[in-house]
């Protein structure tokens, strides 16, 4: 039930899930810009308005993809230092060059206010304030490396052995988050944040996806999506245990209709949609400067207009069109190229 091939090559719905939350994450912040443009589109300014969301999906897929990669490899010391060391080089290798772009742009842009930031927190992602963060979007970055560091752990035990912690541990997170939610005035910490449960989510959807992926499980999974989202957005439950159980829910309800679309052959994503969530990591770090360069260039004045309210929605589509095609370049020819080089000397 746990370890045959069909059910492990189920990636490509989760790499089109990867494009989707970064997509997303791009629309929030391209929102602002949108408006001075002029557009006025309700669906498109509701969308974008909580697109941040995407953020909740990456967290799942993750949880997901770690289980994938380490499950069925030995559980050594050795195996824990290559996992680490592969993750670390992938989420490092991947920040800096836009951590110090984006370091150059607020320099010419407004250096007293780059000089008042977290440099050292930027640097080695140990800030989780975005109001403090060089490169806001890295805020999520600090969650995923501690995550890496939790999930490292299980390397040293026996796979059969963490069908019983996993659950356990995911109950005792369940727990320490609720008794914060009913005492509010408790100070919450980073190292028991509630957003731990999604990744956590993540690993439990690859541990029993042999029973979750089955066909009759779609619709109940697609219906728990939509109520999730809507009573989210309804009671704008945007932090904390209630951003988990609405939109964290609904984010590992849409992962798992992915897993099961594909499971049963009924949609599998193409080639643009899985090359353009090979490149989500790039999209998700360099489209705030694209997004900068995209007003100094004078491109958000050429789109801006208060009578043709197509001419803003181009101007959106560009900024998207800009952000994919500069991150599947970027991703193609410097991104995989430097990652895989430094696995191979290191």
């Amino acid at each position: 039930m746990h370890n045959t091939a069909q059910q492990t090559a189920l990636l490509s719905n989760i790499q089109m899930l990867r494009a989707v939350a970064a997509i997303l994450v791009l629309l929030h912040h391209a929102l602002a810009h949108y408006i001075v443009m002029g557009g006025d589109i309700i669906w498109i300014k509701k969308i974008s308005e909580w697109g941040f969301l995407g953020v909740d999906i990456f967290f799942i897929i993750s949880g997901y993809i770690m289980a994938y990669t380490t499950f069925n490899k030995p559980r050594t010391f050795q195996q824990a230092k290559r996992f680490l060391k592969h993750r670390l080089f992938r989420i490092y290798l991947g920040y800096w060059p836009f951590l110090f772009l984006m370091a150059l742009i607020l320099y010419k842009k407004d250096p007293q206010h780059l000089f008042a930031l977290d440099w050292i927190g930027s640097f080695f992602l140990t800030q989780t304030d975005m109001f403090k963060l060089i490169l806001p979007v890295s805020w999520s970055l600090s969650y995923e490396l501690y995550f890496y560091f939790l999930f490292a752990a299980t390397l040293f035990i026996p796979v059969k052995k963490l069908y019983s912690i996993i659950p356990v541990i995911f109950l005792g997170l369940l727990v320490i988050t609720l008794y914060f939610f009913n005492h509010p005035t408790l100070h919450s910490s980073f190292f028991y944040s509630p957003f731990l449960l999604e990744f956590f989510a993540g690993v439990l959807l690859y541990m029993y996806r042999g029973i979750l992926i089955r066909l009759w499980v779609l619709p109940v999974a697609l219906f728990i999506t939509v109520y999730a989202y809507q009573y989210g957005i309804l009671h704008e439950t945007k932090n904390g245990w209630m951003r988990i159980a609405t939109f964290g829910a609904g984010a590992a309800m849409v992962v798992l209709s992915a897993l099961i679309l594909e499971h049963q052959s009924l949609y599998k994503a193409g080639r643009i949609p899985v090359a353009i969530g090979d490149a989500s990591y790039t999209l998700y770090l360099s489209h705030l400067i694209i997004l900068e360069l995209f007003y100094y260039s004078g491109l958000r004045s050429f789109f801006t207009s208060q009578i043709h309210s197509w001419l803003p929605l181009v101007g959106l589509f560009v900024i998207i069109l800009l952000c994919i095609i500069f991150s599947l370049l970027y991703y193609k020819h410097i991104e995989k190229p430097l990652y895989t080089k430094a696995i191979r000397f290191s």
